[in-house]
């Protein structure tokens, strides 16, 4: 969508609005009270995490922070109790047509008794993922794939997959005394993917940073700054991982070089390439690890090739407000010059909505300038 097109779609932005309900009641709509600040932090690889900030959560008279009066008062302790359901939705005009951003559950309650003021009260919490992070488990696979492994997690942890499938079979997968999140991490690094939620579904996936942009952003038009940042810190031209066949011992050597890594715009070169040049030489970066097959191997090494190369470009864009936004997507940016207009992918994004308006903050990554 270009910038007339969302224009069109969010009234031009004239609106800014939001919904949050705990436990299914409308902070504003139901129990009346001053919500000041919704803020939401989604990225690729964590927990989506949410704040809101209530401003007249203390009640003088009382001395409590209580809302309402008579049969109708409500105890906010008791409403933004821990693990309370929580549902956010941002964007413009009608709140009938608002987009869900986030659901999750309260973990957090802050406020400040200071000398003047009345204190807030600011309710954080975190997404379906929140409950991946506690606890310590001991498992193992043999014989599948990495996401058959993430499969399972999720499947006991009683959330909705979408899972793309890294097919190459592993000898022995472990799961060490760590938490499922922990394993979900190490899982995304040994297959090139990310994992998040989607809505309500759990996603786990290569990034998606070869589809066309959905959101094409004018700095001056509605992308109002970028800091883009290229460094050639971790980029190799060749990736080696060492192993041992399970089969005889021999040892295995699983190779990924430069032009195997994705996101490549025609014309444009990689770090990776960069590096090769800036070097006059193709450094290479060899390790062991626990692979046992050659397609174990070589699967790991463009794995960690892909993972350096997305690490190139970097940047931090700051834009309106616009609930479309989120990980996982890719944003066009234009009007930066030769090297810096193009598609990026998104690997986070805030969105932040307060008395100053709707906006949102998006970290990118590209391969190539």
């Amino acid at each position: 969508m270009d910038v007339e097109t969302l224009e069109q779609r969010h009234g031009d932005y004239f609106a800014p609005a939001f919904v949050v309900t705990v436990g299914g009641e409308d902070l504003v709509r139901d129990h009346f009270l001053t919500v000041s600040a919704v803020k939401v932090d989604l990225k690729v690889n964590a927990a989506g995490r949410f704040s809101i900030t209530v401003a007249n959560a203390f009640n003088w008279e009382h001395r409590e922070f209580v809302a309402g009066e008579n049969d109708s008062r409500v105890d906010l302790l008791e409403l933004f109790a821990f693990g309370a359901e929580v549902e956010v939705k941002l964007g413009y005009g009608e709140l009938a047509r608002l987009d869900t951003i986030l659901k999750g559950i309260v973990t957090e309650l802050n406020t400040t008794f200071g000398a003047g003021g009345t204190p807030e009260l600011e309710v954080a919490g975190y997404d379906a993922l929140y409950p991946l992070t506690i606890g310590k488990y001991t498992r193992n696979w043999e014989g599948v794939p990495e996401t058959d492994a993430v499969e399972e997690i999720a499947d006991i942890r009683g959330l909705d997959a979408d899972i793309v499938s890294s097919e190459t079979e592993i000898a022995r997968i472990d799961q060490n005394e760590e938490t499922d999140f922990a394993f979900l991490e190490k899982m995304a690094e040994r297959t090139s993917s990310v994992f998040y939620m989607n809505g309500e579904t759990f996603r786990f996936a290569p990034r998606q940073n070869q589809d066309s942009a959905e959101i094409v952003l004018p700095w001056g038009g509605g992308l109002t700054t970028f800091s883009p940042e290229a460094n050639l810190a971790k980029q190799v031209a060749v990736v080696e991982v060492v192993g041992t066949s399970a089969t005889d011992g021999a040892p295995i050597v699983g190779r990924a070089q430069r032009g195997q890594e994705g996101g490549l715009d025609q014309g444009a070169e990689s770090g990776v390439d960069r590096i090769a040049t800036a070097l006059s030489s193709e450094p290479v970066l060899r390790i062991r690890a626990a692979v046992h097959t050659q397609e174990e191997a070589d699967a790991r090494a463009a794995a960690i090739l892909e993972e350096r190369a997305q690490d190139f470009v970097t940047g931090t864009a700051e834009c309106i407000g616009l609930p479309e936004l989120k990980p996982d997507i890719n944003v066009e940016f234009e009007g930066l010059g030769r090297g810096f207009s193009k598609t990026y992918w998104v690997s986070g994004v805030v969105h932040d909505i307060s008395g100053s308006g709707f906006k949102s903050t998006v970290s990118v990554q590209e391969t190539n300038i």
